[in-house]
């Protein structure tokens, strides 16, 4: 069953949906781009960062362990000094260590086994964990002292900005949801991918080596592939307002299209 939506799906913004979402779109981003690639002297391929993030931090749920402490006898109570009140035990919750695993898309020149380009896919953790933006930003600093283009695809609308362009030149923009960037490398022009809610994702390019023209990709496509494979249309309750709130009069129009299509009475 394909998406109700003509772009993104905000219902997949959720922290608890995304991280599966993600990963999807990085296995499909590679199939989609291997046959055109492998056709110019470049392959892609799929990599990963992991971190430890503070327990306390709202990423993932359900990641504590309760544990009651043995209450004390009734014998040793009794015997206690009657001037020294005992405190009621508490519930103990024991906190663990979260561990963070996102992916990325990196394209590599097959001749020199070097990759030429990054594709990275914006999680909620680069924007809401310290953790996860800081080594985001490494990321972004080694990309650029390396030569290697990186692209980051923004579908995450809650958090600020974390792509390699500033906040004033975003703000220059016209009023979008989404947006993609093409930090190319040697080169004094920003390219930016606004996107609106309302659009189909676009088709986007992919810089390779200097001297070859760009490859392709279409992010619809992409998505679309992800969205019917995965557990979308029963996991996802369109019958509440996506996170975080959409703007009233994007709040309407959702509304009127889910209810065509049949996700709303």
């Amino acid at each position: 069953m394909p998406s109700p939506f003509p772009g993104m799906d905000p219902y997949l913004e959720s922290p608890v949906v995304w991280p599966g979402f993600h990963d999807k779109l990085v296995v499909q981003t590679v199939a989609v781009l291997q046959p055109q690639l492998r056709a110019r002297g470049y392959f892609a391929d799929s990599n990963e960062r992991v971190w430890l993030t503070e327990p306390h931090r709202p990423v993932y749920p359900d990641n504590v362990i309760l544990q009651h402490r043995q209450p004390v006898a009734s014998s040793e109570a009794e015997n206690a000094d009657t001037t020294t009140a005992l405190a009621d035990e508490p519930v103990v919750i024991r906190l663990a260590d979260v561990e963070i695993r996102e992916s990325f898309v990196e394209i590599y020149d097959q001749a020199s086994n070097q990759i030429v380009t990054g594709i990275e896919f914006i999680s909620p953790t680069n924007k809401s964990d310290h953790e996860g933006r800081r080594r985001y930003q490494q990321k972004q600093e080694e990309t650029r002292n390396a030569g290697i283009h990186l692209v980051e695809i923004d579908l995450i609308r809650r958090g600020p900005s974390v792509i390699d362009v500033s906040a004033d030149m975003l703000d220059t923009l016209a009023p979008h949801d989404y947006i993609v960037h093409l930090g190319r490398r040697q080169s004094i022009d920003i390219e930016l991918y606004p996107i609106s809610l309302r659009e189909r994702l676009p088709r986007i390019r992919l810089p390779l080596k200097t001297g070859d023209a760009d490859a392709t990709l279409d992010l619809q496509d992409v998505f679309n592939r992800c969205y019917e494979i995965g557990p979308y249309p029963e996991r996802l309750d369109y019958r509440q307002p996506p996170g975080p709130p959409l703007q009233p009069n994007d709040e309407i129009w959702l509304d009127e299209l889910l209810k065509t299509q049949g996700f709303r009475q």
